[in-house]
């Protein structure tokens, strides 16, 4: 079987002769143009990033005719490829197995080329992303598994296999990751659903397993930071509860309507309206059943601004309160300590994708990190404060001297 690291490399010798000189570079264009395809740029990769090895490779594939007129009608072209480089000849120029191998390697390149692009962004927030793009991956992988070629199929099984044992399976991936996209309103739990739906089949008990899991660690999730929050909303109760007393005893000469309830055909339509609120999630429902039963927000219908999550979170955190605290400490996850590219190195495993997600410790020491920083701006300020009662000059004196 053909190397494909050979035949990669061939591809590239090709490009580097082509972009060598300008006389060399117009003797190109000439086959492009005589094989009527659109010019456009050719670039050379940098070894060591496989991303741009991909753009390489697609760029080359387009102009496969231009460099097979190239090897029949350039001779100083042929003769590129007798000369030695470091004691060896070169390899090239590329030939139609080389083609083929490098057409499957782009299958999988593809796949992972956008994948990065999501999960990589540096500058926008992305934790909600992850899930999907592993979903994304492994669907297209499984997909390649059933090709008739049999050189793809196999290396497919294969880097399925990699894949499925870089995550501990993926039916045993830490859930938050799924939870992260959760919180995404475009998404929620439809958007969960369909990502087990596609990696095990509709309404198979995987798929079901998962989703009741997610469910669970959701429900867990919410109770554990309502709990922790359950004293400040139990004074805000006592305190509205003082108010509406002393309201109360204002309007004592006000007198309570008892209404009564009488099953004898009687009814009001005040508790007909109160049972329709009830089944479409207004009323007597917690933050997140609230949250799961609303329409997914749709980004195609905000014009004129790009969507935004944490945008979403903040104009929202009235109306959810405790779930705006689990998005922020969600979205605060790092979904890899290193490069993509170095977590699907072949020189095994760099990072514990376990590690690298957030657990109910890491939501601790959020929480405990934002008390602090708290603490230091209260601190700050007070010494801010002194500095300026005193005056810098005497305050500095007094510092100096641990007064």
């Amino acid at each position: 079987m053909l190397d494909v690291n050979d035949s990669v490399t061939a591809i590239r010798n090709a490009i580097s002769y082509v972009r060598s000189g300008t006389n060399r570079q117009r003797a190109f264009e000439l086959k492009v143009d005589s094989g009527r395809m659109k010019r456009g740029s050719l670039p050379l990769d940098v070894v060591t990033r496989w991303n741009s090895t991909y753009l390489m490779l697609q760029r080359a594939l387009i102009y496969k005719t231009a460099f097979d007129k190239m090897g029949f009608e350039d001779k100083p072209y042929n003769d590129h490829f007798m000369e030695l480089d470091k004691g060896k000849k070169r390899l090239g120029p590329p030939v139609s197995e080389d083609w083929r191998a490098v057409g499957r390697l782009e299958r999988f390149l593809i796949i992972f080329y956008n994948s990065t692009l999501v999960v990589s962004a540096s500058t926008t927030l992305c934790a909600h992303k992850c899930y999907g793009e592993i979903v994304n991956i492994a669907s297209n992988l499984k997909l390649l598994c059933n090709s008739y070629d049999t050189d793809l199929k196999v290396k497919a099984e294969d880097m399925l296999m990699k894949f499925d044992k870089y995550w501990d399976g993926l039916k045993n991936i830490n859930k938050i990751l799924v939870v992260a996209s959760v919180f995404d309103p475009s998404r929620k739990m439809k958007f969960a659903k369909l990502c087990f739906e596609d990696l095990y089949g509709e309404d198979s008990m995987e798929s079901k397993e998962l989703n009741d899991s997610v469910l669970s660690i959701l429900t867990d999730l919410f109770k554990e930071y309502s709990e922790r929050n359950g004293k400040q909303a139990e004074a805000n109760v006592q305190s509205s509860q003082s108010t509406q007393s002393t309201q109360s005893s204002q309007s004592q000469e006000q007198p309570t309507i008892d209404l009564l309830d009488d099953e004898l055909g009687y009814h009001r339509i005040e508790k007909k309206y109160s049972t329709l609120l009830k089944e479409s999630g207004v009323r007597d429902i917690n933050e997140l059943e609230a949250y799961l039963k609303a329409d997914v927000e749709n980004s195609d219908s905000m014009l004129g601004t790009d969507y935004d999550v944490l945008s979403w979170w903040k104009v929202n955190s009235g109306k959810y309160p405790i779930l705006s605290q689990i998005a922020r400490d969600l979205f605060a996850m790092q979904v890899s300590s290193v490069a993509s590219e170095s977590a699907f190195s072949t020189s095994g495993r760099l990072i514990d994708p376990h590690r690298s997600c957030l657990t109910h410790y890491m939501v601790e020491v959020l929480m405990c990190t934002e008390q602090w920083m708290k603490q230091d701006i209260r601190l700050e300020s007070k010494v801010l404060t002194n500095a300026q009662i005193l005056g810098d000059v005497e305050y500095e004196e007094k510092m100096e001297r641990g007064l």
